[in-house]
Formats: structure tokens, C-alpha cells, sequence
């Protein structure tokens, strides 16, 4: 089913944001000495030592001159170049809307899809009728004998259920494409929201029942029948959220790898006719990976125990859920109320038309994203971002070689694996074809059913194909990066090379500190306490000698701790456990970002004092910047629930802290809220 804390944390829980502000490269009659090209010096905040605070010292003044839009839950450096974005994609949709053009082509499908999304009179016109027959498909269940097949056709059009069934790459075997089932079926963002008894889950739950209510009167229900469905519903994903994973658990690749037989999958789940389901899938498969055997186990039980009726009422309800957003507004204004308003905070809707412009790059980023790198992404950042990652690579082969907790036989592994590590720029080298996909100008949902479809046969089509390395996990728009370790490679999106986080008319330290952060973030991702698990192929396959890796979880263990006592909200701790390995790559990009600057500067000189600030010290701004942001609160409560990344502020003063590289910059020392000495200070890479 479809996780809500999409709806509200926007890509977010991106691993990386970016400040980007229109006087950033403004011309103006300051002298050189006056200004640090790619910072403004307006975002200091002065009244706070950077000993102390460096968050608020090289972002207050940012905070301050961007208030929180309404129809925002975090304003962010990332919120305004995504704006930005989304007003250079808008016009690339409406010029494929005036442009036309023959069915299945690019602007054709564009432009189509955004008329189908603003076409509000006929979408309220529409009421449920879009989502009729799959209405009664529902209706038409019998018993849980029935459910495989039901499930099978949800899957072809990418309607979630229970159990979650996809094709993906085999963490063992890199080279190989092999089937997946893992849990699914929750509404709230995570089972910790059914689960926890405390006064903040408490009323979330009683405004999820009222919701729930509330949306099956609007489905036609009288208020005693919806008030009871809600009851039915609640109580059946709590079943399910009591089957369930925890995050932190699901952050472990070992735990969340079972390979099975058919045969063997089938006795875990007896009464699920699995062979049934393949079938109807046209899926031939001896080997499946079981990501949580205790929720298929529980699953199982589930879909037999509960009466047929129930699991009507719920797949009714995920149907609706599901489509909400592009129905008749009477739903999206609930669904907004509910899924933006109570759990993330945000005053008011934001308009039709940048909702379409969103939807339209979700559901076709590729081929939208192939017309925006056309226009905005120039090449020359392409060579020049090569650059940055090579030089950021040499400075992590230095660290690695001069570890003294790591024993040369680790060591030489650890280097095998960097000097393997494989990169992609910008965009994809091929694009992929979806010309076939069959969208129309006055039919939103089935516009979106049928790039469903697609993605859902594109991803079946896998099996028995060996693994394209070629593929992306972003589109080129994106505002973004990613490590994969499947292809121990990391991934730089067009989205996020464009100033202020990478420009060639930057100051080189403030590149460093910024896109520099990045690539080394994203590298770092290689060797943390699960990127580390996998090898120079890609594959789970451990490659540490004992002693090791055991001194190895000791100093992540001083991590976590660090970040368990950071509390951003009175009551409300981030969790260090399920932060661990963003924060591991927060310490490792700052580190290597650092040491590539000085490799940079003692190859091509320059080093010098800017506007009052050493390299060093704009290095760190550099990185700052990139946090820049205000928060609701009731962002931040979700944040440190599910998202594997730590509010902003820990993400600057977390790693910054650590560093006697910091230290020394800032000519911090002991006792001063930056400096962690002792037992307390993380050294990692």
C-alpha cells in the first residue's frame, strides 16, 4: 500500500537540500573582499558564537528572511531550488501541452496527462467513477481463497497489497535479477503509529479513526456504518502493523535476506496460493527472497482469520486512499486535512496546478526529465563534476591507508572496493521507451492506472534478463544523490548540479563544502554499518576480518549514542539507531571534503582569505548552507519517526563536532557545545 509520509515529507527526506536564493549570484558593487561567491554572508546569524552553534551561526540569518510558506511542513534551502525546479518543469509541460504532437511521444504524453490533472470540472464531474469496476472486483471477493488472483491484478496495476511482490536485483548476486515479496499495508507512516503508547500516537490514532470515518460518509456511507468501517479498518492494520518490521531492523541487509524455494515460501504461507498468483502474473521463478518471514508468517494467519468482509472494507478503503488526491475535491480536501494538515502541520493546499505539475513529473519523470536536461543541464558540469569525484575518491584512498584501527588485510579490500566504486552524471545514458503507454487529456486516474501498468510490467519483464547497470534510481530533475550498493556506484541527478550546491563560478571551498559533502556522503554510504556489508561486485558478502568489524561497531556505537541524546522538540529524540548510516556519511563527507579541498589547493594554489574567512571556514559554510531551513513541529515528530535522515540542525552541528578539522578552522576547544573530545568524539573514516 501506498506509505503516507510520501505525501508529506517531499523528497525530503531528500538525502541532500540546497539554499538557493536569487542574490546568490546577483552582480553587485561590493568589492571581492566584501562577498564570498556562492554564500551570502546575510545568512550569518552573528549573535551566535559558530562554537556554539554552528547551525544557527551560518543559517539563522537564512531562517529568519524565510518565513514558513502556508502551504508548507519544512521550509528548506531544498524547498526553494525544488520550486525552482518545478517553474522551469511547468514550463516544459506547457510548452508539450501547445506543442501536441503524435500519440505516444514525449510532449504528447506530457502535455496530456497535465490537461487530464487541471481538468477539474470533469474530474468533480467523475465523482468515484473511475474507480468503479475495481469496486466491484473488490465486492466480488468470496473468501480468501480468492485473494491471489485479486492480489495479481492490483500488482499489474500497481495497487498495493499486503504483501509486497517485486523484481529487483539479488544482493548476493549482483549480476542477477530475482523476485522479492516484503510487508506492506499500512496507511499511517509507520507501525510505531498503531503501535506506541504514548499521548502524541494516542492522538493521531483517534484523528486517523475520525478520518477514516469521515471519508466513508463521503464514499456514501451513513455516519453509524462509516464510524464502524473506520473501526475495521483501524483495527486490522494494527494486526498488520503488529507483523511488522521495525525500520531499524529493515536498515539491516542480512535480517532482510531469506532466500526460499517456491515450495519452501509455500509452507511459510499455506494458505496463500503462491503458485496461483505467479501464474496470473506469468512469472516462472524457483527462488524468491523473503524480506520479513515473521509478517508473511503473520499475513498468512491474517488473510485466513479475518472474515472476508473485513478485508473488503479495507481493500475498499486503500482503493479510495490510493486515489484521493485526483478525485473529486470533497476527498482531496479530506485527504489533505488528514495526511498534510494533522500529520505534517500545513495551513493550505497548494494550487492545481503545481499539484499536476508534481504528479506529471511522479508518474512521467524520464521522459519529462529528458526534455529538462536538454534545456537547463549544460555539459561542461558533467567533465567537471568527474573531477570532483576522483579527487574526493584519492583523498578517501589516503584516509583508508592511514586508518589505525583497520589491518592491512581489511585495508586492501576496503581499497579494492573504492577503486571500484562506478559513477553516473546528470542523466541517463539510455532512455527508456514509453511511447506505448496509452494517455488521454480528460481522464486522470486512468492516466495514472496506465503508467501504472507500464512500470509495473517494465519491472515483472526483468526476470531471466541480466541486470542493467544502466538504469537510474532518480530522474535527471531530481535534486539528489544516492549510493547503490548493488552497483557500488553513486548516482549525481542534473537536479543537484546547478549553483548554489556546484558552480563553476562558486569559490572552490564553498563547492567543496557543498557538492564536495555530497560526493563524499554518497561514497561514505560504501562503508557504512550496512553500504560496508557489500563488496566491490555489489554483492552481501562479508569482507572484514572479525576483530575488525567488531572495532568497527565500536565506533558506530559512539555515533548512535551522540545522536540518541539530541532532542529537537521537548520530549522528541532523534533515534541514532535508525540515523546511523546517514550520519556515518554526514561525518565521512565532511571528512573527505575537507582533505579533497586541501589536495586541491596544493595542486592548483589559491588559497586565500575571502571576505574574513580562511578556505577552511567556508568550506564548513559550504555545508551549512545546504541545511538552511524552518520546520513544523509536526514535521519534525514524523522526521524522527521514519526518515533514516537527522533533522537539519544535527546534520551540521552532528558530524562538525566530531572533527579536529572543525576545531581548528574555528579555533574551537574544550568545553565549547562544537567540540566532543574523549570517549565522546566519533572517528570513523
Amino acid at each position: 500500500m501506498k506509505n503516507k509520509s510520501q505525501k508529506l515529507i517531499s523528497f525530503f527526506l531528500a538525502i541532500f537540500t540546497i539554499l538557493f536564493t536569487s542574490n546568490f549570484y546577483a552582480q553587485n558593487k561590493k568589492s571581492t573582499s566584501e562577498i564570498i561567491p556562492g554564500f551570502d554572508l546575510a545568512n550569518l546569524d552573528k549573535s551566535v558564537s559558530p562554537k556554539q552553534d554552528f547551525f544557527q551561526y551560518a543559517t539563522g540569518g537564512w531562517q529568519k528572511a524565510n518565513p514558513m510558506p502556508e502551504t508548507e511542513s519544512r521550509w528548506g534551502s531544498f524547498n526553494v531550488l525544488y520550486e525552482n525546479g518545478q517553474v522551469k518543469l511547468k514550463g516544459i509541460i506547457l510548452e508539450a501541452e501547445k506543442k501536441g504532437g503524435t500519440k505516444g511521444s514525449s510532449s504528447q504524453l506530457i502535455g496530456d496527462f497535465y490537461k487530464s490533472a487541471i481538468d477539474s470540472l470533469g474530474i468533480e464531474n467523475a465523482g468515484l467513477s473511475p474507480l468503479k469496476f475495481r469496486l466491484e472486483r473488490i465486492e466480488s471477493l468470496k473468501t480468501y481463497k480468492d485473494f491471489p488472483e485479486f492480489f495479481a491484478a492490483n500488482r499489474k496495476e500497481g495497487i498495493g497489497s499486503p504483501l509486497s511482490f517485486y523484481i529487483g536485483t539479488d544482493k548476493k548476486d549482483s549480476q542477477k535479477y530475482i523476485a522479492y515479496t516484503s510487508q506492506s499495508g499500512l496507511t499511517l507512516p509507520d507501525r510505531d503509529y498503531y503501535l506506541k503508547d504514548n499521548e502524541r500516537f494516542q492522538k493521531i490514532r483517534v484523528a486517523y479513526k475520525d478520518h477514516l470515518q469521515k471519508m466513508f460518509v463521503l464514499m456514501g456511507n451513513d455516519s453509524i456504518t462509516a464510524e464502524k468501517n473506520a473501526t475495521t479498518i483501524f483495527d486490522l492494520e494494527k494486526r498488520i502493523a503488529q507483523n511488522s518490521m521495525s525500520r531499524i531492523d529493515r536498515r539491516n541487509p542480512e535480517l532482510t535476506y531469506n532466500k526460499m524455494t517456491i515450495t519452501e515460501l509455500q509452507k511459510l504461507s499455506p494458505d496463500y496460493d503462491w503458485k496461483k498468483y505467479l501464474t496470473i502474473l506469468n512469472i516462472d521463478i524457483d527462488n524468491i527472497i523473503v524480506s520479513q518471514v515473521d509478517f508473511l508468517k503473520g499475513t498468512n494467519s491474517l488473510l485466513k482469520e479475518i472474515p472476508v468482509e473485513d478485508w473488503k472494507i479495507y481493500f475498499k478503503w486503500h482503493l479510495v486512499d490510493g486515489a484521493a488526491s485526483w478525485l473529486s475535491h470533497k476527498y482531496v480536501k479530506q485527504n489533505f486535512e488528514f495526511f498534510s494538515g494533522v500529520l505534517g502541520g500545513v495551513k493550505q493546499m497548494k494550487s492545481r496546478e503545481k499539484r499536476a505539475v508534481s504528479l506529471v513529473n511522479g508518474k512521467l519523470g524520464e521522459p519529462l526529465g529528458k526534455l529538462f536536461v536538454g534545456k537547463y543541464f549544460p555539459e561542461s558540469s558533467k567533465k567537471e563534476v568527474e573531477g570532483l569525484i576522483e579527487n574526493l575518491r584519492s583523498a578517501y584512498l589516503d584516509r583508508v591507508t592511514q586508518l589505525d584501527w583497520m589491518s592491512d588485510e581489511t585495508k586492501v579490500k576496503a581499497t579494492e572496493k573504492l577503486k571500484a566504486f562506478t559513477y553516473k552524471i546528470g542523466y541517463p545514458e539510455k532512455w527508456k521507451d514509453y511511447s506505448t503507454i496509452d494517455i488521454k487529456s480528460n481522464t486522470v486516474i486512468e492516466n495514472i492506472y496506465a503508467v501504472n501498468r507500464w512500470k509495473a510490467q517494465e519491472n515483472l519483464s526483468k526476470l531471466g534478463k541480466p541486470v542493467d547497470k544502466t538504469e537510474w534510481g532518480m530522474t535527471p530533475q531530481t535534486v539528489n544523490a544516492y549510493y547503490n550498493p548493488v552497483n557500488n556506484e553513486v548516482v549525481f541527478p542534473a537536479g543537484i548540479l546547478q549553483p548554489p550546491f556546484y558552480s563553476p563560478n562558486t569559490d572552490v571551498a564553498i563547492n567543496y563544502g557543498a557538492i564536495g559533502g555530497v560526493i563524499g556522503h554518497e561514497f561514505t554510504h560504501g562503508f557504512d554499518d550496512s553500504g560496508s556489508k557489500y563488496d566491490k561486485n555489489g554483492n552481501l558478502n562479508n569482507w572484514w576480518t572479525t576483530t575488525d568489524r567488531e572495532k568497527f561497531d565500536a565506533k558506530t556505537k559512539i555515533v548512535v549514542e551522540q545522536f540518541d541524546k539530541y532532542e529537537p522538540l521537548p520530549d522528541v529524540f532523534v533515534q541514532g539507531k535508525l540515523t546511523l548510516g546517514e550520519n556515518i556519511a554526514d561525518l565521512g563527507g565532511l571528512t573527505l571534503g575537507y582533505y579533497a579541498l586541501q589536495k586541491y589547493y596544493d595542486k592548483n594554489g589559491g588559497r586565500e582569505n575571502i571576505a574574513g574567512f580562511t578556505p577552511e571556514q567556508r568550506f564548513y559554510l559550504g555545508w551549512a548552507q545546504v541545511w538552511a531551513s524552518n520546520t513544523r513541529p509536526e514535521y519534525v515528530k514524523q522526521q524522527v519517526t521514519t526518515d533514516p535522515h537527522s533533522p537539519s540542525q544535527y546534520r551540521v552541528n552532528g558530524p562538525m563536532s566530531n572533527l579536529d578539522e572543525f576545531r581548528k578552522a574555528w579555533d574551537a576547544k574544550n568545553g565549547d557545545q562544537m567540540v566532543r573530545s574523549g570517549d565522546l568524539q566519533a572517528k570513523i573514516w
